[in-house]
């Protein structure tokens, strides 16, 4: 977010809660004191191996950015459409706070109690059943975003019948559907050569060094749009942009009023903003897995990871909304084509750019397919074996992680059409463990009504954007 990175940075470094209720630095713990620092050799005895360095800062911010930045980046130019330029960057700024108001109480709250994983964290608040409410909806969401991942790399290499317009048909001009330029095929020699690689290390320290190359790529991927907004604004090729909300929508039926289409269309650019920020399953992972444990040092690292973010997005925002405008759609690599590109820039420098775009995100969406595997495989170990998945015996833990991996690689081969279920359920599940327990463990814990009412708060907003999600899905309208 070019114009406000800078102020959310620095809105995220001040404490949401006063400190009696939630201390900035506090991290008071029952089990460890915040002076106690997780070393390799405490985070092994906890249940999670590392190096003998443990992760740096630098690899833990890259970790906890991958996870959050996904597919759900390419559709906030088609929020900032809904919204206008100014209320956009005012909902990013307002999802960075609740993400990290969110992520701060689970990081918090596991150091006070001593807890490892977050679903040790929801057992000792709300019992088993808590635990397996959690585990459910880590399980439901994180697999389906596997899935959906595995479709997206599917459409943008290969593309669908009959024209197969993706990367490499038109790369290799072979647009007849050939065995080895299949969907099926492709996904599987991405499955067998860059995600199985990947996913051999029980550490998160190796896959950092994944993370950082993803990070690179997707500035690179930023920086080349917002390049191209430029060119269109100096050739006077840009679209016409609204700085604030229009003042109806023109979805709406007739006799709906502007008060309730732009509550409508803020309720719906906050649920895909929050999706687009989500990473609050992977947090105790990457704490356990540093070098520098205390607890102060895992929060600045999740505000640096959400700032980053925060920048990543706002910029492709603005530069999808300034080259499209009204014509944005809901996923704009529809709109980044070779065509529109070669009107800005030389047909060959469009190509290369595309084509790169295309790989950069491809190898970003196998990145934090592996830590979404990271996650689903530590619900699911704890769920049916009552241990984090690092605990398991070498051939349970393999079987597990490249089991999980075929499943979501079979389901999208097979039943592509399921991702309209996961969209509908899929919802619900992401808030429950981004915003509702954290919320629930504030309601409960806090201790001054500030506090507590904030997380009523929260769980209130997470209830409402889940609907606001389910309806649009629903009524067609999920890309907003």
């Amino acid at each position: 977010m070019p114009s406000a990175s800078n102020g959310n940075s620095k809105a995220l470094e001040r404490p949401l809660l006063p400190q009696e209720d939630v201390p900035s630095l506090g991290c008071r713990e029952e089990g460890l004191t915040q002076s106690q620092t997780l070393s390799p050799q405490q985070s092994s005895l906890l249940g999670f191996t590392c190096d003998s360095e443990g992760c740096g800062n630098g690899g833990a911010i890259c970790n906890v950015a991958v996870t959050a930045i996904g597919a759900g980046m390419l559709a906030l130019p088609k929020a900032m459409e809904r919204v206008g330029v100014i209320l956009g960057f005012t909902l990013f700024g307002t999802v960075c706070l609740l993400t990290y108001f969110s992520s701060s109480i689970i990081i918090r709250y596991a150091s006070r109690r001593g807890k490892r994983t977050y679903s040790e964290l929801i057992e000792g608040e709300f019992g088993l059943t808590g635990a397996r409410v959690l585990q459910t909806s880590i399980i439901i969401h994180v697999s389906g975003v596997m899935i959906v991942y595995l479709i997206i790399i599917a459409d943008m290499l290969v593309g669908a019948a009959p024209e197969w317009h993706g990367v490499l048909p038109t790369l290799l001009d072979r647009h007849d559907g050939v065995w080895f330029l299949s969907r099926p095929f492709v996904c599987a020699v991405l499955l067998v050569v860059a995600i199985a690689p990947m996913l051999i290390s029980r550490e998160l320290t190796v896959v950092a060094r994944y993370s950082r190359n993803s990070i690179i790529m997707m500035l690179f991927l930023s920086s080349t749009m917002i390049t191209l907004a430029g060119v269109a604004l100096w050739q006077g090729k840009a679209a016409a942009i609204h700085i604030l909300p229009t003042p109806l929508d023109p979805k709406c039926a007739s006799g709906c009023g502007t008060l309730v289409s732009m509550c409508v269309a803020i309720l719906s650019v906050l649920s895909v903003s929050c999706l687009a920020f989500t990473c609050q399953f992977n947090l105790l992972p990457v704490h356990l897995s540093l070098k520098d444990g205390r607890c102060s040092n895992m929060l600045s690292i999740t505000r640096k990871a959400i700032a980053l973010c925060a920048a990543l997005y706002g910029t492709v925002a603005i530069s999808g909304y300034i080259m499209f405008g009204k014509n944005t759609q809901g996923d704009v690599l529809r709109n980044l084509t070779i065509r529109y590109v070669s009107t800005l820039v030389h047909p060959v420098l469009a190509s290369v750019l595309i084509d790169f775009i295309v790989l950069a995100t491809t190898f970003n969406l196998l990145v934090n397919f592996v830590l979404k595997v990271w996650a689903v495989r530590e619900s699911v170990s704890e769920m049916f074996y009552g241990l984090p998945a690092l605990e398991l015996s070498l051939p349970r833990f393999y079987l597990l992680t490249y089991g999980l991996s075929l499943a979501a690689y079979l389901t999208s081969v097979f039943i592509p059409s399921v991702w309209v279920m996961l969209s509908l359920v899929g919802s619900t599940a992401c808030v429950t463990f981004s915003y509702i327990f954290p919320g629930l463990i504030m309601a409960r814990n806090g201790k001054t009504r500030l506090g507590r009412v904030g997380g009523g708060s929260t769980v209130i907003m997470a209830v409402v954007m889940a609907t606001v999600a389910i309806t649009n899905t629903l009524s067609g309208h999920a890309d907003l």
